[in-house]
């Protein structure tokens, strides 16, 4: 049976290979980046975010599936069958650019078998892969005792996740879910998130300058779940810059890890840090470049006192990790250790905001993480004297954990589909990441990316999957489907 089904699908997949392709190198080239500061940025957003469920409509329409959309908010395709369905939560939105790549981001373009843009892991690649793996099933011609249903979310990387609200408020929840945007094998469990939002006033300083030169501002990160590649930091003033060199290579020199160019416009003398990119569940991959900025502001000695105290608490509570400099860290055997990442930084002057991405693992909740967190801020801020405060910013989550033992049919079938196809065990694993299984009910993250054969890619430069991945990818959602979906 279970060599049947793999053997059917093969060649089923192979019969749409082009296809397949073709509506991946398509999807990549909307520009449907979510959470622009700006109004154009906004207008951007909102104009190729229509554009692209028209395209995910025309796919629908020639697949023949049931298409709804939303007032472009959110939108879903419907496999009937039975008297509930299995949920596959996607979203169209991504992350900005960033820098560093080599192919274009929005190109779709394929070079020697991979396909390489914005969205190809996370979390538009996922879309057509769910897309054609329901196609698939509907092609088997099978009784259905469940149908399936893409739900197309377009706030995922950015808000309140009002698109899911906006779902849940019109139409039926899912019996089970299948969530397309993490890793294989199965994660059954979550870390929560939050984002703490530190903000507040410095002193005035009567003699703001140092040697000739004052602090103008420091800056870093786009979105609190991306480590910073990037760091900006600004003084002024008709001063010789030549002291701020030598300082600035006596702190490289010291630091072999830290990067940094050093620029000169008019009074403006400015350092740019560069570090590397992660997903902010993942601090650890990558390189904060707005700490290694804090840092040299605490050493420099070209800032002032309270201005290095500050950024000594900031490098200091964001430099640890797992939390353990906010009074937050914990460990649990399975979700993991709370973690860390200091996201974005905007200090100007006298005014400073920062906002911690924080995962609290299960066993500490929200309210106890944003407690004892903000104990220590306001701790600080009496020390100092500093006018701080600190609040969740957005929404918060708690971590989730989906039992197997209480769903073994709706594990089983994910267990058998990914070893079927892939000749490995299915294992179990929790992640740090916050996906669209913690507002689903049932709801476990299963792919695209399988570390045992590729790289982890999604908010980086060069983001790509190979075509053969992505057929892959597709086997595995058609087997999964036709295990949990067919009479």
């Amino acid at each position: 049976m279970t060599q049947d089904l793999k053997q059917r699908i093969d060649t089923m997949v192979e019969a749409n290979r082009d296809q397949i392709v073709a509506a991946m190198t398509e999807i990549l080239k909307y520009k449907t980046v979510s959470g622009a500061d700006d109004q154009a940025g906004q207008n951007l957003y909102k104009a190729e975010i229509a554009r692209c469920m028209e395209f995910l409509e025309t796919q629908c329409s020639e697949i023949g599936l049931e298409w709804k959309n939303i007032d472009n908010i959110v939108a879903y395709a419907h496999l009937a069958g039975g008297n509930s369905f299995v949920g596959l939560p996607l979203h169209i939105d991504v992350v900005p650019v960033g820098e560093g790549w080599t192919q274009d981001p929005f190109g779709g373009n394929i070079v020697d078998d991979v396909v390489y843009g914005r969205g190809c892991q996370d979390d538009k690649g996922p879309v057509v892969q769910m897309l054609y793996a329901v196609k698939l099933l509907k092609e088997m011609g099978v009784e259905l005792k469940r149908g399936a249903r893409l739900v197309i979310g377009t706030t995922e990387e950015y808000g309140e996740w009002y698109d899911i609200k906006r779902y849940f408020e019109t139409e039926e929840a899912p019996e089970i879910s299948i969530v397309s945007d993490a890793a294989f094998p199965i994660i059954n469990g979550e870390k929560g998130v939050i984002n703490l939002r530190l903000e507040g006033k410095l002193p005035e300083d009567e003699d703001p300058d140092v040697g000739g030169l004052r602090f103008k501002k420091a800056s870093s990160g786009d979105r609190a779940n991306i480590v910073p590649p990037k760091a900006t930091l600004v003084f002024e003033g008709d001063a010789d810059s030549d002291p701020l060199k030598r300082e600035l290579e006596r702190f490289l020199d010291a630091n072999s890890d830290a990067k940094a160019e050093f620029k000169e416009h008019a009074q403006e003398k400015t350092i740019v840090f560069h570090g590397k990119g992660a997903h902010g569940s993942t601090p650890e991959e990558g390189h904060n470049a707005a700490l290694d900025m804090l840092q040299f502001m605490t050493d420099s000695g070209f800032v002032s006192d309270d201005e290095a105290d500050m950024a000594e608490f900031l490098h200091r509570t964001g430099a640890g990790l797992k939390g353990e400099n906010l009074n937050i860290a914990h460990e649990h055997p399975f979700i993991g250790s709370t973690t860390v990442n200091l996201g974005i930084l905007n200090w100007s002057r006298t005014d400073v905001e920062a906002i911690y991405n924080i995962r609290n693992t299960m066993g500490l909740t929200v309210d106890e993480t944003v407690k004892k967190a903000g104990e220590v801020i306001a701790e600080f801020a009496e020390e100092t004297g500093f006018d701080l405060s600190a609040a969740p910013k957005s929404k918060t989550m708690e971590p989730i954990y989906v039992d197997p033992e209480e769903h073994p049919e709706f594990i089983g079938a994910l267990k058998e589909a990914y070893s079927a196809v892939t000749g490995r065990e299915a294992t179990l694993h929790a992640i740090g990441g916050t996906t669209y299984s913690k507002v689903f009910p049932n709801a476990v993250c299963f792919g695209p990316v399988d570390p045992a054969e590729e790289q982890e890619l999604a908010h980086q430069a060069d983001e790509r999957i190979s075509v053969e991945h992505l057929l892959r990818n597709v086997k595995i959602y058609a087997y999964a489907l036709a295990k949990l979906c067919a009479a």
